[in-house]
């Protein structure tokens, strides 16, 4: 959700407290508050419904905490603001008491946005309090699963870290309610558990599907050896590897689903290469498999989706994630798009299928729940959760209320107020959406308030006029014999503070337009390191090209990730990259001076860059060390244009990342970041911190 500073009431304090510190003391007056939306939604990870009342629902949200209803959607409150995580992989009810509720952190998708998380947590109370019960390093959280009839006994898929070997990964069981875990499967540093089955007749009889899978900057290698299905007969004690029809290559990301029609049918969606890849079925509790049709999850590739749900009513219907709900009708042979109306969002995550009727169903998506009564044939969506996930955001210079233009994850760019003179606040229907697919960086022209840069991923980047509603491609083009442009993923812009008309645009060359984008002029050669991302090493050694990359799922590497354009120097300018870089051009971009960041690891990402609005030589750095397993917030300044650099993390928290830097327009000492989980503010130019209050546990990129 969009979040802004607004001037609030100290607390009464206490005589015996001791006295808060002047910065403390100035950081109270301004406290962060929610102006939505919430028209779109946001990424369902999970749902559950209490089975002794359906109008009970819980929510895992994958970058929005938990949230519960009570009254079937009618209203939610989340229940999960104040821990330490906001990315969810799982929620699980304990059958034999649904008021013990058990939520896994990390979401268990491996996307290039993913947060992470610190475990797993138990509540007593519906979700009224929370315990932490372990397994802090495991980063993502596949699944969890409860014995029916002790809830002492409770199995957890934990996936591993994502950007780094290690960590608490493989199937962890405990038997005491999770006072103490044992990893009861494991495989290896680079391999973890995605996906538990119990057989509901007998739970001594689990299935899990291990993931082998590691993403850097440059890559994402979706699988390997390690990957496959394993059963147990003894509650998990112990495992065998099944193997019996199943791929002999290498795979990535399998989901399993045992059908509840017929426990003895058993069903896999497998990643692997071409010829093997598809959709598995066993009639043997798993002993032997069949293939059915080649079908795998798609879109921005398997491991954002890729889990099945089969039917509670029929043995041979099975629903599919995707990017749009797939099903089969004939255990796995053939597959159909359930259907999916204009009134539906894409990209599902999660369904729950209606014990007492089949054609009652509840999917999560990346623009958050739909429900459908008549088997997916129309869908109404819940427009009441305020679950955004926002990249960028922009603000213009309108009175008495400014606006608010933000990308956001899946749900295009937005824009609305900041404030209203209606009573009930900022509405869903005061915001709406100039640009779809997934939205990034963005800004007002501040010269033509009704004119905005908009763009949708891969540096698709357009110019929309408010009046018009037209929106114009203005992307820059290669001239013939040039090379390929490289767009980042999230491509930046900046608007000249100088030069009416003049915006800033970044390939892996830098480029600038002088009349809003009708026509553009690179200012630079190659910025980057220009690097061929396949000799990079995962998992410690090059692969094969033909290995299990999942390349739908990666960014184009070596590119331009941030742009400053000194707002006391005209041709001063500032670039960061993907692969580690900043790049200083003090003559308009004729000359361009390489520069490297020290004590950060090579090829760091260039999160942010802001040349300074009080000083001509001092310019700002915020590096992003996480998708190499470095947490450490990196926070930089130069009062020599770049030569050299000190750091200014301060008293930041050790493993909080940060995404975003503001220094305030008045007092250049006066320092914002937008961290992992909250935004900080330093009035003594980074020596010192302190987080400001009145937001949940969420990121602020």
């Amino acid at each position: 959700m969009a979040t802004v500073l607004a001037p609030a009431a100290g607390p009464v304090r206490a005589a015996e407290e001791p006295a808060p510190s002047p910065l403390a003391r100035a950081a109270a007056g301004l406290e962060l508050r929610s102006i939505g939306p919430a028209v779109m939604g946001g990424r369902i990870a999970d749902i559950e419904i209490d089975p002794r009342d359906r109008s009970v629902w819980y929510l895992a949200v994958g970058s929005g905490g938990v949230w519960k209803t009570e009254n079937a959607g009618v209203t939610w409150r989340p229940i999960f603001d104040d821990q330490p995580s906001y990315s969810i992989g799982c929620v699980t009810l304990d059958p034999a008491d649904p008021d013990v509720v058990w939520v896994g952190t990390g979401e268990n998708v491996s996307g290039r946005h993913v947060g992470w998380g610190s475990g797993v947590y138990k509540s007593l109370d519906g979700g009224g309090s929370w315990q932490a019960m372990g397994l802090a390093t495991s980063e993502h959280i596949g699944d969890i699963v409860v014995h029916p009839d002790d809830g002492d006994v409770v199995w957890v898929a934990a996936e591993g870290p994502l950007w780094a070997a290690g960590g608490e990964r493989g199937l962890y069981k405990t038997t005491d309610g999770g006072e103490s875990w044992r990893r009861v499967l494991e495989i290896d540093d680079d391999t973890g558990v995605t996906d538990i089955e119990l057989d509901p007749r007998d739970p001594d009889v689990l299935y899990a599907a291990a993931y082998q899978r590691r993403r850097h900057i440059w890559s994402f290698l979706a699988g390997g050896a390690g990957s496959g299905i394993y059963k147990s007969t003894d509650g998990g004690e112990s495992w065998r590897r099944l193997a019996r029809g199943l791929p002999e290559g290498d795979m990535g990301k399998i989901g399993l689903a045992v059908s509840p029609a017929n426990p003895d049918v058993v069903y896999a969606t497998i990643e692997a290469d071409e010829k093997e890849r598809g959709f598995y079925r066993s009639r043997d509790r798993g002993e032997s498999w069949t293939k059915g049709d080649s079908y795998i999850s798609n879109g921005t590739g398997p491991h954002y989706y890729q889990e099945i749900v089969a039917s509670p009513h029929d043995v041979d219907r099975v629903y599919q994630m995707d990017v749009f709900l797939h099903t089969t009708s004939d255990g796995g042979e053939s597959f159909e798009v359930l259907g999916t109306g204009r009134e539906k969002h894409s990209d599902n995550h999660a369904l729950w299928i209606d014990p007492a009727d089949p054609k009652h169903l509840l999917a999560g998506t990346d623009a958050g729940l739909y429900e459908s009564f008549d088997h997916g044939a129309k869908w109404r969506h819940f427009p009441n959760l305020p679950i955004s996930q926002f990249y960028k955001l922009a603000v213009d210079d309108a009175e008495p209320f400014y606006n608010v233009l933000g990308g956001a994850q899946d749900l295009g760019t937005l824009f609305g107020p900041s404030r209203t003179t209606n009573v009930e606040g900022v509405r869903n229907q005061d915001w709406y959406v100039p640009m779809g697919a997934d939205g990034y960086d963005s800004a007002f022209d501040p010269h033509e308030p009704d004119l905005m840069y908009v763009q949708w991923q891969g540096g698709r980047l357009h110019r929309y006029d408010r009046k018009s509603e037209e929106a114009l491609d203005i992307r820059p083009q290669p001239l013939p014999g040039d090379p390929p442009e490289r767009f980042n993923w999230d491509s930046p812009m900046a608007v000249s503070a100088h030069v009416p008309g003049r915006i800033y645009y970044g390939s892996q060359r830098l480029w600038r337009s002088d009349d809003r984008g009708d026509s553009w002029t690179a200012v630079s050669d190659d910025l980057t390191r220009d690097t061929n991302r396949y000799e990079l090493e995962m998992m410690g050694r090059v692969w094969s090209v033909d290995a299990l990359y999942d390349n739908g799922a990666m960014s184009l590497y070596s590119t331009i990730t941030t742009i400053s354009e000194s707002p006391l120097v005209a041709e001063l300018l500032y670039v960061g990259t993907d692969d580690g870089l900043v790049q200083v051009s003090e003559n308009g971009g004729a000359d361009w001076r390489r520069v490297e960041l020290p004590g950060v690891p090579e090829r760091s990402f260039l999160n942010d860059i802001e040349a300074s609005l009080h000083d001509a030589d001092t310019v700002y750095a915020v590096v992003d060390a996480h998708k190499f397993g470095d947490y450490r917030p990196l926070v930089f300044e130069s009062n020599d244009r770049g030569r050299s650099w000190r750091s200014i993390a301060g008293d930041l928290p050790e493993r909080e990342i940060v995404w975003a830097f503001a220094q305030d327009h008045v007092d250049p000492d006066l320092l914002f970041v937008g961290a992992e989980y909250g935004v900080h503010v330093s009035r003594d130019g980074g020596k010192s911190w302190h987080k400001l209050a009145g937001a949940p546990t969420i990121p602020f990129r």
